[in-house]
């Protein structure tokens, strides 16, 4: 058998552990890749676990409502093939097949720094912490290994920079930026850089990245971030949010896929958050607010309590909107402007025009 491990994300760089909430899958249960693995929660969000591979669960470390560590091994999928070092370690001392041995050490040691022990040349019949090591870094075709914490970054711009240090603060392993409009090489935050244009997102994806992150921004409109988001999709990446250490969340606060919470933003209780939404710098989102897909609040905006925000739509800076008003899908509310009624689809509003309807293909 061949062993895939499924780590444990960190969702809030100031948090080591998560919560397991529900288990989806038993021992013994088929999976596909995308399959909803564990439902796990932070203090501040909560995260969905997929499988990233087909095959057989193998083995289950958290149990319902138990912390489990971030970036420690919370399932085990067999997903056929050989492997002569896929077992577990009963005796806490030697494990492995009758032809190699692999110390408990070594088996730790390539946990912690994501090496398939399949690819781990042995040394007299024997792998420990030393051979572990000197595999870190290639894998079975001598290649850059690719290990569970990496992720690809799409978009290097800005807001891609943003999004960069939030993930990379959360704990992943950026290996690059795709961007079709930046040279290669050009940097993006520290370590990070442009490695490719987004056509290359497939090819990284076979590789073994199974993770991206959205750097799109849109100060006026969400479609290419939204079309960004739906290649990551179809393509088959895990887009997890993130939530910047210094956001504040109430309690029970749902965060879709590829959303992110920047610095300072807040988030009141029961509100919910749909897949690829941006909560900006310093914006507010008051109590039991509901939040479209593809929406961006820009920077210090403020929802009221029991706002709706449709998807697709964008409130701009510094604007506000009244306790439980309903703002429609693909709207766009200008800088500052105060929203105190609901607001129909495709509006677009300003301080110095009367609502229009917004055409989106002009």
């Amino acid at each position: 058998m061949a062993l895939i491990d499924i780590m444990t994300p960190r969702v809030n760089a100031n948090e080591d552990e998560v919560l397991v909430a529900e288990l989806h899958v038993a021992v013994g249960d088929q999976v596909d890749v995308g399959d909803l693995l564990i439902s796990a929660e932070t203090t501040k969000a909560s995260v969905d676990i997929e499988a990233t591979h087909a095959g057989t669960v193998s083995k289950i470390n958290g149990k319902k409502g138990r912390m489990i560590a971030s970036g420690s091994v919370i399932v085990v999928i067999d997903i056929g093939g050989d492997s002569a070092a896929a077992g577990d370690d009963a005796s806490g001392a030697e494990g492995g097949s009758a032809e190699v041995k692999v110390t408990t050490k070594a088996r730790l040691r390539a946990e912690e720094l994501g090496v398939d022990l399949d690819t781990v040349a042995p040394k007299a019949g024997r792998i420990g912490v030393a051979e572990v090591e000197a595999a870190a870094g290639k894998g079975s075709d001598g290649g850059p290994q690719v290990t569970a914490m990496q992720a690809v970054l799409v978009g290097g711009g800005g807001h891609g920079a943003t999004i960069g240090e939030i993930a990379v603060a959360c704990g992943w392993d950026l290996i690059g930026a795709v961007d079709g409009k930046l040279p290669k090489g050009t940097p993006v935050i520290s370590g990070v850089e442009v490695i490719d244009t987004d056509d290359a997102l497939q090819s990284l994806y076979d590789s073994g990245v199974r993770v991206a992150f959205v750097g799109i921004g849109g100060a006026t409109s969400s479609e290419t971030r939204q079309a960004v988001f739906e290649k990551l999709q179809a393509i088959g990446f895990i887009l997890p949010p993130l939530v910047h250490p210094t956001a504040h969340f109430g309690a029970d606060v749902k965060l879709g896929a590829a959303s992110y919470v920047l610095p300072n933003a807040m988030v009141g209780p029961r509100c919910r958050i749909g897949a690829n939404v941006i909560v900006n710098s310093s914006s507010t989102v008051a109590h039991d607010c509901v939040v479209g897909d593809h929406a961006h609040l820009t920077p210090a905006a403020i929802l009221a309590g029991n706002v709706r925000i449709g998807a697709s739509s964008v409130v701009g800076m510094g604007a506000s909107v009244l306790f439980g008003v309903e703002v429609g899908q693909g709207c766009l509310i200008h800088n500052n402007v105060s929203v105190l009624m609901d607001v129909p689809d495709f509006t677009e509003l300003s301080l110095e025009h009367a609502p229009k309807r917004r055409d989106l293909d002009a």
